[in-house]
């Protein structure tokens, strides 16, 4: 949606409007606190003067008892301006005479305020005296009091009647002030803008010089002719340089070679004369295995130079074969049109291969290179460059699926697994929208009691009335970045199944959840599972987390420290697949973690093949940690790990994971009054 124009002479006026109201508020205020200061000044001096006007006249009356004359002088001081009433009491205090104006109602609240503006000069009073001395004495006698009263209600009116003038003319002041400045602004500035607008709208982008923008003469001088100024000097500069541009849009600046565009046209040339003379041509689509290794710990500077030595042996090995394009990152292509056939293409492949895997010096670095290739042969593979260069990247993915420096052809079945991976994808955004996702449970028992002293949550993707497997749809989920979320949500319905066990059946076992290798590298997921344990009142313990070797080896330093934090706040930790990764057994010591896992693939090979297991075992026994043998699924295992002491199992012949309702029934319900810890 279009957003609506606002003219800057629209902006411009509100903003003045509003800037001298601000003020003239403001300057309002000030005048209405210095008219206040300067009222009760004046009435000050008033009172006084008025009590020393009447002090004689009211000494006289009371000293003489004189109510009549004491009447007349009271009823002459109400009439002064906002006065309420006036009173004279005798020496006893006794009230002698008193006179009073009638008022207005006014409101509560204008009371209120009355009295905070002039509640200090409501009332004044003055003592009076004998009027000659005692004889022999010179000390006064005091024969009674005048008290004045002042209506605070009036005084503010009458305040309120002296600033409504005030107010409307600085009103009429900030109002003419507008419209004077926005005339002003509009005249010598959105005026020209407008002008430099359609100068701009004019601007012909392959001839940017023949429509420069104008420049008044008024704002010559001033910013606004800078500006326009300096743009100028960009359309010319652009100008000057957009030649050079067109020239370098088909090259890759690193390497020097075609780019993407250039590598179509040329495509489309061969694919036409590839047409023309019913010849083949092959396509290799090339990523570089480790590159991000490459450029995290050597930096970007030598992984730029390690992508021009790489373009400069495909360009030697590739010669007058064929040409050689960057996609960019770390994906070359190869267009090699003398190959006619498959076993051709194979060869070419294997030697390049070669070439490739030479290591390389860089600076004091040696770097051995490794490639996954795809290979597309025309007309087999695709009619089309954009046909042809998806299904090499296809077959690229299925090469580096393999493992490292390996190559792979196009086959029709890549294309359809592709579309499955798609499909996959968005069901997997459904189902974390839909709840389609539930938690099954595997126990863990003790090896030598048999008693289950915890398990392990298994997520599972209810769909259409059947159960699919993780294996299915965990690697898509991994490879898309939705494990993230996916992850979030097992550990809180975890949460959620501790809190109703404890509040159902008073009694809890331990429940351990997988981290996958992106959910644990991301920075919300400490914060995430202790804000849940705490949200749901889980104990920290009854918490298991699993994160496999591969996800520590990663960064093994923010690995440490976000298991610290996990293990200070009472989370159990363990290490999931132990032994089938490459860490080096020098960092494992350092991991602040409380239970090792002995993968199914090495308990699988019990008890004929035992060397792996007896050192997983003896090394958790060193390091003072838990060990847990998964897959168990025979006597014959278990009898070898109960022999070797391995505390905790878990497997098939326990157990297959059950769907929450059947664990609960076989388990929990069975117990009670009962928590289980690790």
């Amino acid at each position: 949606m279009t957003p609506r124009f606002k003219s800057l002479t629209w902006k411009q006026t509100n903003l003045v409007v509003f800037t001298a109201l601000f003020f003239a508020i403001a300057i309002f205020v000030v005048e209405i606190a210095l008219v206040v200061v300067t009222t009760k000044q004046q009435l000050t001096s008033s009172q006084q003067e008025l009590l020393n006007s009447v002090e004689q006249t009211t000494t006289n009356a009371v000293w003489a008892l004189d109510d009549k004359l004491a009447q007349q002088t009271l009823e002459g001081i109400i009439k002064v301006d906002n006065i309420g009433s006036a009173t004279l009491e005798l020496d006893d205090g006794s009230l002698f005479v008193s006179v009073v104006n009638e008022g207005e109602d006014f409101s509560e609240n204008y009371v209120i305020l009355s009295n905070r503006l002039f509640g200090d000069l409501k009332e004044i009073s003055r003592p009076l005296y004998r009027p000659f001395y005692f004889e022999g004495s010179k000390k006064q006698q005091l024969i009674g009091s005048l008290t004045i009263f002042y209506d605070t209600q009036k005084l503010t009116t009458h305040l309120f009647d002296q600033l409504q003038l005030s107010f409307i003319a600085t009103l009429a002041r900030a109002l003419l002030l507008t419209l004077v400045l926005t005339v002003v602004f509009h005249r010598f500035l959105t005026q020209p803008i407008a002008r430099i607008s359609e100068a701009i709208d004019k601007i012909d982008p392959d001839s940017p010089d023949e429509n420069l923008l104008p420049i008044s003469k008024a704002h010559k001088d001033d910013e606004l002719g800078l500006v326009a100024s300096k743009f100028n000097q960009i359309l010319l500069q652009f100008s000057q340089t957009q030649n050079k541009l067109r020239k370098m849009a088909t090259r890759d600046p690193l390497t020097g070679l075609p780019n993407r565009t250039l590598l179509l046209e040329t495509l489309n040339v061969t694919i036409q004369r590839s047409r023309v003379h019913k010849r083949n041509f092959a396509l290799l689509f090339i990523d570089l295995d480790r590159f991000k290794n490459v450029n995290d710990s050597l930096g970007h500077a030598l992984g730029d130079q390690f992508l021009a030595r790489i373009a400069r042996i495909l360009e030697r090995v590739v010669g007058d074969k064929g040409s050689v394009a960057r996609l960019g990152g770390d994906e070359f292509v190869v267009l090699a049109d003398d190959i006619q056939s498959p076993d051709q293409a194979a060869d070419f492949v294997d030697k390049l291969l070669m070439q490739l895997n030479t290591p390389l010096q860089l600076n004091e670095h040696t770097i051995h290179p490794a490639a996954s290739i795809g290979i597309s042969i025309y007309p087999d593979d695709g009619n089309s460059a954009e046909d042809l260069i998806r299904h090499a990247d296809i077959a690229m993915y299925s090469a580096k699926a393999a493992g490292s420096n390996q190559w792979a052809f196009f086959k029709e079945q890549m294309t359809e697994r592709a579309a499955v991976r798609l499909r996959t994808e968005a069901s997997l955004h459904d189902a974390l929208k839909n709840n389609e996702f539930v938690l099954f449970f595997q126990p863990k028992l003790d090896i030598n009691t048999n008693k289950v002293i915890g398990c392990e949550a298994l997520i599972r993707w209810q769909k259409d009335g059947r159960i699919i497997s993780p294996m299915s749809f965990i690697p898509v989920a991994e490879e898309t970045g939705i494990i993230i979320p996916i992850g979030r949500w097992v550990i809180e319905q975890t949460c959620k199944t501790l809190r109703d066990w404890q509040k159902k059946y008073n009694y809890v076992i331990p429940i351990a959840v997988n981290v996958a290798s992106q959910q644990f590298a991301d920075a919300s997921l400490v914060p995430d599972i202790k804000q849940l344990a705490l949200r749901y009142q889980i104990r920290p313990e009854l918490l298991e987390i699993e994160i496999t070797e591969t996800s520590l080896m990663n960064d093994i330093e923010q690995a440490i420290a976000k298991l610290e934090q996990l293990k200070s706040a009472g989370f159990g930790i363990a290490v999931d697949d132990f032994g089938t990764g490459y860490s080096s057994l020098s960092y494992l010591r350092h991991l602040p973690i409380t239970t090792m896992k002995i993968d199914r693939a090495f308990v699988s090979d019990l008890p004929h093949d035992s060397a792996i297991a007896s050192t997983i075992l003896m090394l958790g026994r060193q390091l003072n940690l838990t060990i847990v043998a998964e897959g168990i699924e025979n006597e014959e295992q278990l009898n070898w790990l109960r022999e070797n002491d391995c505390p905790i199992g878990q497997g098939f012949f326990y157990s297959k994971p059950l769907p929450l309702d059947e664990f609960e029934s076989k388990y929990i319900a069975t117990q009670s009054a009962q928590i289980i810890q690790l």
